[in-house]
């Protein structure tokens, strides 16, 4: 069954603040095909190209931090890590969410703070310094009025049952998560509350669901931002203990082999509200780091919302790193590059799915079906080889194709979007709309937003 989704109507009042937007399609055309080549590659094509229009969306600014060698950096709130609108929406009203808060990855100290791993991390390269670490996780509502100015209306911090605000501090996990440090380069508290939201569906009734990297895990969030439930790996709800909210270990145990910052990154509600589609951003590190880093494939997991229990897992096998030309900057061109960072569902097992590296970024229709299903015997850690060491034709072997990809953008087609895209909506018969998470201004880098018309309809 299909959602009879209309398209986003926007608001003409203005209001202050500002916003972005996402939200479910009826149906999707194929817009661009490459004629011939490998997947992923981009032949020209003389047909009509989409038209950029920029939406205009504040930056909230969270102050100026100074670190003890003088840097100083203007931070402001990155609200594109997600994004979604629900059919029964006021008109022009989205919703956006941000992640765990500033910052920035140990092994990047020296070129943006100037300081060695030694003064900022003690040593730890693998660690991340977080500036604000009382930054609270939060939830934004956002109007989008005619004048292309999107309007912030709604923020809900997330909170835990007793009303405290959530933190973006990793659990204790004994060496499972990036270890945290504050301005002074001294270790940060561990917060069992601790998430890093990255993908949010908002259901009928007004709660939400959010995908979670840490974990990877998955919330159930009220109405007004309290976290209910967080749906975690099986075997590790000991790394929880003492959150402020009930644990569920009920996710496959294979979780536990998530590459640091490669957890949950997208999230996608079936049109019935029935079920939950969860992706990771890229493979686990099965069974080891090497392992994962060099591999194309991502595991897909289909949910009974009302359970929690997986009803289906899925083979998704991201683009080569050679075919995103977009990208050809100097740097060492590694698969680990190649993320999936947003997923919206078009009807029951068909899926949009946004996958990118830094500056490039391509968007896909996929189906799901019985060929793609990962047996069971292959989410179990103890056996080898797994599917993430695996090549397709011995996937093929045993039955397991990788889900068929459809391209319907890519952004080497179309001039000035912006790099590291991981917020996408269709909101209308031949509208897309896009954003991208600025990471906090941390490398001077502001949210935008835009609207990509398209030659093609949509929605039919």
């Amino acid at each position: 069954m299909q959602r009879q989704f209309a398209p986003l109507a926007f608001a003409s009042a203005l209001r202050p603040g500002g916003g972005i937007v996402a939200g479910v399609i009826l149906g999707v055309s194929l817009l661009f095909s490459p004629p011939s080549g490998a997947q992923g590659e981009v032949a020209s094509d003389p047909r009509p190209k989409p038209v950029i229009t920029p939406i205009q969306i504040p930056n909230l600014s969270l102050g100026v931090v100074i670190f003890p060698n003088g840097k100083a950096i203007n931070l402001s709130v990155g609200t594109g890590s997600s994004a979604y609108r629900t059919a029964n929406d006021i008109p022009g009203r989205v919703w956006l969410l941000t992640d765990r808060g500033p910052n920035i990855e140990c092994g990047e100290a020296r070129r943006i703070l100037g300081l060695e791993a030694e003064q900022a991390c003690a040593g730890n390269r693998n660690g991340r310094i977080m500036p604000l670490p009382g930054f609270v996780p939060s939830i934004y509502g956002a109007d989008i009025g005619a004048d292309n100015v999107a309007r912030i209306n709604v923020f809900l911090p997330l909170k835990g049952k007793s009303g405290k605000p959530l933190s973006g501090r990793p659990p204790q996990g004994n060496g499972r998560y990036e270890s945290a440090y504050a301005l002074d380069g001294k270790p940060l508290p561990p917060d069992p509350s601790g998430v890093d939201p990255e993908g949010l569906v908002r259901l009928s009734d007004g709660t939400f669901w959010i995908a979670e990297e840490l974990g990877p895990s998955l919330l159930q969030v009220a109405a007004d931002g309290t976290v209910l439930k967080r749906f975690v790996p099986q075997g590790l709800q000991n790394d929880f203990k003492d959150a402020d909210y009930e644990i569920v270990p009920s996710l496959p145990p294979i979780l536990r082999y998530r590459a640091q910052n490669r957890g949950f990154e997208a999230l996608a509600l079936s049109p019935d509200e029935k079920f939950l589609y969860l992706m990771l951003q890229g493979p686990l590190a099965n069974p080891d780091v090497e392992t994962g880093r060099r591999s194309r494939n991502v595991r897909l997991f289909k949910l009974a919302r009302e359970t929690g229990e997986v009803v289906g897992q899925y083979f998704y096998q991201s683009d080569d790193i050679k075919s995103y030309t977009g990208d050809a900057d100097g740097r060492e061109r590694v698969q680990s590059r190649v993320l999936v960072s947003e997923m919206a569902a078009i009807a029951e097992d068909q899926l949009l799915v946004l996958e990118r590296v830094d500056r490039h970024t391509r968007f896909y229709t996929i189906q799901l079906t019985d060929e793609n299903r990962v047996p069971r015997l292959l989410d179990n850690p103890e056996y080898g080889p797994g599917l993430e060491w695996m090549e397709p034709s011995q996937l093929g072997i045993r039955g397991v194709l990788p889900v068929s990809k459809s391209l319907v953008l890519d952004s080497e087609m179309v001039t000035g979007l912006p790099s590291k895209i991981e917020g996408m909506a269709i909101t209308g018969p031949n509208e897309l709309i896009i954003i991208n998470d600025n990471d906090f201004g941390v490398d001077g880098v502001r949210t935008q937003m835009f609207r990509v018309t398209l030659p093609q309809p949509l929605i039919r």
